[in-house]
């Protein structure tokens, strides 16, 4: 029986050492409501003016009944028993620290090294510029001018002149002189002495011939008036035709040679959040 009041104020200390942390925690965040709700920093700080967070009234309440503990157990046992100590109270659980805002993450730039494959190419060929070139060939085309020649043959022509020239015949002609000439004829009168001594007799008289006066007629060359003939060499007019190589155009063809597949590196920069 002497050991009853021991054990019951043991079983109430434990019981109050129980429940303290709830009372001190639902105190906490009563107050911290409170302090949202009328949005004033006065309230959070009388809710937290103990230490650790813990109200001064809560405090003083556990060191009371402590208090009043050890007075029961010493009257019950006339002062004489040894009390021992009782368990020491549970730190409070320390208030939850508030959730931190989001944060930026920090970002750093680093150097990547990439590995890159190089497919090679099989040799191939594909059509390239067009270039012109000659054949061998040669062919003529007019050139667009004229030019004049000989043709090996002659031709005759008028030239607007006239000259003379003697045909190689010959003719007559009176040159309007007289004179006179004694003829085979006879005649008894001696023409005033012309007829000259005389021939013969006759029963008429003396004979004589009887000489006759006549126009002097000449012979000379005949002689023609003529257009002056000229030969000349035949010349045509003709178109100027030129020998010249013949010239194609073709498209040269270019060769693109193999290329064989290999690796190569590339550097290039990144980012990314430092954990």
């Amino acid at each position: 029986m002497k050991h009853l009041p021991k054990n019951l104020i043991a079983g109430l200390s434990g019981l109050i050492i129980a429940l303290l942390p709830n009372t001190i925690l639902a105190e906490d965040e009563a107050a911290s409501s409170t302090g949202q709700e009328s949005a004033g920093a006065a309230g959070d700080a009388a809710a937290k003016t103990a230490i650790g967070g813990v109200s001064a009234g809560t405090i003083a309440a556990v060191v009371a009944i402590a208090a009043a503990a050890a007075a029961i157990s010493d009257s019950g046992s006339g002062g004489g028993a040894i009390v021992p100590d009782p368990d020491p109270d549970p730190d409070p659980d320390p208030d939850p620290d508030p959730d931190p805002g989001p944060t930026d993450p920090v970002i750093e730039v680093y150097e990547t090294v990439v590995v890159v494959d190089v497919p090679g190419t099989p040799s191939s060929t594909q059509p390239g510029a067009t270039a012109t070139r000659t054949t061998g060939a040669t062919a003529t085309r007019t050139t667009g001018a004229t030019a004049t020649r000989t043709t090996g043959a002659t031709a005759t022509r008028t030239t607007g002149a006239t000259a003379t020239r003697t045909t190689g015949a010959t003719a007559t002609r009176t040159t309007g002189a007289t004179a006179t000439r004694t003829t085979s004829a006879t005649t008894t009168s001696s023409q005033g002495g012309a007829a000259g001594a005389t021939i013969g007799t006759s029963a008429a008289g003396d004979l004589y011939n009887v000489v006759e006066e006549f126009d002097v007629v000449e012979t000379f060359d005949v002689i023609e008036t003529f257009d002056v003939v000229e030969t000349f060499d035949v010349v045509e007019e003709y178109d100027v035709v030129e020998e010249y190589d013949v010239v194609e155009e073709y498209t040269k063809t270019v060769t693109i040679p193999a290329v064989a597949a290999s690796t190569s590196t590339a550097t290039a920069t990144a980012t990314r959040e430092v954990q």
